[in-house]
């Protein structure tokens, strides 16, 4: 385990980072990418979950950066020294995704797809991570899109009473768009998406962006 400072301190980075990234080559990349991250202040690269949980007990923990080969959502993720669960950037081998993971009642809060890894891609997901958003490439977003409608698909009954502009930003959210693209598609203010997004996940009942989009294809309110 290594922990090191990182960014640029003029820049302001704020963002305390843990990784699990066991592929040499990958985690050679990610290390440089997050050594000159504006928006990282620290971080600390684990070769284990044991050392993970050491990180986590050490010191404040913002965001986990996890390659999905070490992602289990029937365990979750540890709190950190102050009690609450970081978020979780899970990093996919392509832009397949198992539905386990995303039906757990742990699902990660953003994703990165290995092959369109850049440092712009990892430096822009953390960024919309702390600020509330979900980033979800177009990849893995048409993936989720064609499985919903996808022939045999079981839904769930609808119960949840959406408005016509909440219907507009679910399908939004399902592309992976941020709050600030939601606003500027729809013509409405930052501050009017982010309301709306409040209201969905509250009447889907979901944590996160990741699990209201995978609860509404569960009820069939995205077809397609």
């Amino acid at each position: 385990m290594s922990r090191v400072a990182c960014g640029t301190p003029a820049l302001g980075g704020q963002l305390v980072v843990t990784t699990l990234v066991r592929d040499g080559v990958l985690q050679l990349g990610l290390r440089a990418v997050l050594a000159t991250a504006s928006v990282v202040s620290e971080v600390t690269h684990c070769e284990n979950w044991d050392e993970v949980e050491v990180a986590l007990r050490s010191s404040p923990v913002d965001i986990i950066f996890l390659h999905e080969s070490d992602y289990s959502s029937d365990c979750g993720v540890p709190n950190d020294v102050r009690g609450l669960r970081p978020k979780v950037l899970l990093l996919l081998s392509d832009a397949g995704i198992d539905e386990n993971i995303l039906a757990g009642p742990f699902p990660p809060d953003g994703f990165l797809v290995q092959g369109e890894l850049t440092a712009t891609s990892v430096e822009d997901a953390l960024q919309r991570m702390a600020g509330g958003e979900m980033p979800m490439p177009a990849s893995l977003a048409r993936v989720l899109l064609e499985r919903a409608s996808g022939p045999g698909r079981i839904r769930q009954r609808r119960d949840a009473a959406l408005t016509g502009r909440e219907n507009e930003v679910l399908l939004l959210l399902a592309e992976g768009l941020s709050n600030k693209q939601i606003a500027r598609r729809l013509k409405i203010s930052s501050h009017g998406a982010k309301r709306i997004v409040a209201s969905l996940l509250l009447k889907l009942g979901a944590p996160n962006r990741t699990a209201a989009v995978v609860t509404a294809i569960q009820m069939g309110l995205i077809k397609y």
